[in-house]
């Protein structure tokens, strides 16, 4: 009878133990499916999101670049106006689809003509027959701090406004967000390290894209 009993005893006690084990098991292999899921979705979320142009309306128009410098940037960098219509024409040329360009040395040769200080952005944009015009004003440009004469840090900054001229009467201006850069953007270059070339190409696309984007849909990495 205590030999039953014991026999008995120890079956139930392999059984509990196995029951244990099996337990444990799924258990492991749930936190194993739950690691692997959370890694999964890790690896599986969007790197980027779509960004909207602020603007839309430039697909298939004929678009005329104005940009607008004070007369102590324009004095220092005279061929600022037409360097930024001709980098900003050729990228929305590539980047909005059907967008056609007017030529930026002709308007250039129209404002030299013209010799005025202020030229009404929607007068200009008909002269030429556009559709619509971006008008950046330009208020900040340097390749030197004053303080850092010995170091090239680029800085630019421009007001920007479109004009949509499907109404030539009454043109519908809109105005969007300033653009605004600065290059390098951690610290300034050593003038032995670089040239101020250099340093203006690089303040010149970064101002592009910059200002650019906001005429096309883009992606912008999800940090």
């Amino acid at each position: 009878m205590t030999d039953l009993t014991s026999e008995c005893t120890g079956s139930r006690h392999l059984r509990r133990t196995a029951m244990l084990g099996l337990s444990a098991g799924l258990l492991a292999m749930a936190c194993c499916g739950c690691a692997m899921i959370k890694a999964s979705a890790y690896f599986l979320q969007p790197t980027s999101e779509t960004m909207n142009a602020e603007f839309k309306g430039l697909e298939g128009k004929q678009v005329l670049i104005y940009v607008w410098t004070g007369p102590e940037i324009a004095w220092d960098y005279p061929k600022l106006r037409l360097d930024l219509s001709a980098y900003l024409g050729d990228y929305l040329h590539k980047k909005v689809p059907k967008a056609r360009m007017v030529d930026p040395l002709q308007v250039e040769r129209f404002l030299e003509q013209r010799n005025t200080l202020e030229q009404d952005p929607a007068e200009l944009g008909r002269h030429f027959k556009a559709d619509v015009v971006l008008h950046l004003s330009v208020y900040e440009f340097s390749m030197r701090d004053p303080e850092m004469a010995h170091f090239y840090r680029g800085r630019l900054a421009a007001s920007i406004q479109v004009y949509d001229l499907a109404k030539p009467e009454e043109p519908q201006r809109t105005l969007l967000q300033d653009a605004k850069v600065v290059v390098p953007e951690d610290a300034p270059i050593g003038i032995e390290n670089t040239t101020a070339d250099k340093v203006r190409q690089m303040t010149y696309d970064a101002f592009t894209v910059q200002v650019g984007k906001k005429f096309h849909q883009w992606e912008r990495p999800i940090e």
